[in-house]
């Protein structure tokens, strides 16, 4: 598992990268675009794995991969955001507003950034590896 998760926070990370590059110099789009970079790091690296190991993750390599994948990307996002935030003008403010926001919305924001992750990673290593494994006809 370690490779696969190696690989997912590789492509992840160049895509952050990429995008955040576009988000200082070029189109102002707002943090929401950081979901289609993970939907698309996730399904990369769930074809990846379909095709290296010619065959579907087991449900305890499902697990692992879900939830590995999910804290990478929540760790890596955590920097790129704070990285973004810091880079903003207003940045003072915005740290000020979090910090004014509380304990109970901060653990809400996480509970659901968590459950996003997961689902994005499930639907990737299930039905996505599925379809996957029926392109390579190996199923």
């Amino acid at each position: 598992m370690k490779h696969y998760l190696k690989h997912f926070a590789a492509i992840y990370s160049i895509a952050l990268v990429i995008l955040a590059a576009i988000l200082i110099f070029g189109l102002h789009l707002g943090g929401i675009t950081l979901i289609p970079a993970l939907i698309a790091s996730a399904l990369l690296n769930a074809s990846h794995f379909v095709k290296k190991e010619h065959r579907l993750p087991s449900n305890d390599e499902k697990v692992q991969l879900v939830w590995g994948c999910s804290a990478i990307a929540i760790i890596i996002a955590s920097f790129f955001v704070f990285f973004l935030v810091l880079m903003n003008p207003n940045a003072e403010q915005i740290l000020k507003a979090a910090d004014e926001a509380g304990l109970g919305l901060s653990a809400l924001i996480m509970l659901c950034l968590i459950a996003v992750h997961a689902v994005i990673f499930h639907f990737a290593y299930g039905w996505y590896a599925n379809f996957i494994a029926r392109k390579q006809h190996l199923m």
